[in-house]
């Protein structure tokens, strides 16, 4: 009877571990088919363009798209339905730059396409769609434009007849627009004078870069006076905006300057990419003044008796933009005068009657400089002191005479 009991007991055992294990399964695969499925379910579309249901108001050319994206009263309902977008991980300020420069270009979207978002809107809130099946009575027609934002590559697609766009992830891009600028300028400009600097940028690399930004910032000593580029006068600087610049091209863009002081003139500029890193650049001209100068030969007294001093006054005013340099002054005496001294900005010396003052080393513009030559004089007649000054600013010498009748 025990034994019988015993062999009950045991096949009970074997009929029932069997069905609770399958239980065990059944609830395990159960779980892993909730775990892998997706936290929302397949919208099937076969209607667009409902007015309560659109995005916004249809769109007929890619400038409607553009304003219909960037207007000011949808700017926020565009931000949020693209941070919704499964895989975004971009700067929202490169998609409104996007919306502004991408080409745009017209797609048709087939019946049965499984779509991986649609934008939507529900009792005038925006919402997102994900995982949509078109499966109208016609192809959609829509526009699209890819961009690149945080080193990936996103595309946006927009039906024409509702605006209910969205954004998708399309990747990584190994490929990658690689920028060079150079900076050219005249070696040497006039001050006052117009100067034009000429930046060329272009895209070494091999992949486009969608918005190109180039800065030159107006130097110190300069007045910026006209470009093809904004100015920011808060800034104090030109901005040039280049939008899909492909891989092997360049563009040339220039402004105008005024130079007002002299000496070194340094522009420096830069250009990023939304891809592509910064690059910077420099170039320099010399802004030279425009020589001018003023010379004055003056007898401090006229008629003068034979045998009695006379003093001459010579004075050189710069009346130029740039220093003069070497200035020097040479006075060939007539035989009724003599040589006796020399005072003022520099000494002089006497040969055979011809008097040579040492150089001065820098006139300064706007300042004067002065001699006293003082001579004897020894036989009347009708006297001419000639004086010629000369600098490293002039080919010729400038010459002045003043008469002194000697009695």
């Amino acid at each position: 009877m025990s034994c019988k009991k015993s062999g009950m007991y045991q096949n009970q055992r074997r009929t029932v571990l069997p069905k609770k294990l399958s239980a065990c399964f059944l609830l395990l695969i159960v779980l892993i088919m909730l775990a892998a499925a997706p936290l929302y379910a397949q919208h099937i579309a076969r209607r667009l363009g409902h007015p309560s249901t659109r995005f916004a108001d249809p769109v007929h050319t890619p400038e409607d798209l553009r304003d219909r994206l960037s207007s000011e009263e949808l700017k926020s309902d565009v931000a949020v339905i693209v941070n919704l977008c499964d895989g975004w991980q971009g700067d929202i300020e490169d998609f409104f730059r996007a919306v502004a420069t991408a080409p745009i270009t017209s797609l048709q979207i087939p019946i049965g396409a499984r779509l991986p978002a649609m934008s939507a809107r529900k009792d005038g809130e925006v919402i997102l769609h994900r995982d949509v099946l078109w499966m109208g009575n016609e192809p959609i027609d829509a526009y699209e434009f890819s961009f690149y934002s945080k080193g990936r590559r996103y595309r946006c697609v927009t039906p024409k007849l509702c605006c209910n766009f969205w954004v998708e992830d399309i990747g990584t891009d190994p490929r990658t627009p690689v920028l060079t600028i150079e900076c050219n300028v005249p070696d040497t400009i006039l001050i006052n004078r117009p100067v034009k600097v000429c930046l060329t940028v272009k895209n070494a690399g091999d992949a486009p870069d969608e918005l190109v930004t180039v800065k030159l910032p107006v130097p110190t000593g300069a007045i910026f006076t006209k470009s093809t580029g904004e100015t920011n006068a808060a800034a104090s600087r030109v901005v040039w905006r280049i939008s899909n610049l492909a891989p092997g091209s360049s563009k040339q863009l220039c402004a105008d300057f005024s130079a007002q002081q002299t000496g070194s003139l340094t522009f420096e500029s830069s250009a990023h990419g939304v891809v592509a890193q910064p690059v910077e650049t420099q170039c320099t001209t010399r802004v030279s003044g425009i020589p001018a100068v003023l010379f004055e030969v003056i007898d401090l007294d006229d008629p003068i008796e034979v045998g009695q001093q006379n003093t001459y006054e010579l004075r050189v005013t710069n009346q130029g933009s740039t220093a003069l340099t070497n200035v020097k002054i040479i006075c060939p005496l007539e035989p009724s005068q003599q040589y006796v001294s020399c005072t003022g900005a520099t000494t002089a010396q006497a040969q055979e009657n011809i008097i040579t003052t040492v150089p001065l080393a820098m006139l300064s513009a706007k300042d004067t400089a002065k001699w006293y030559i003082v001579v004897n004089s020894i036989a009347s007649g009708d006297v001419r002191f000639t004086a010629e000054l000369s600098s490293d600013q002039f080919q010729r010498p400038i010459k002045e005479t003043e008469a002194t009748h000697q009695y």
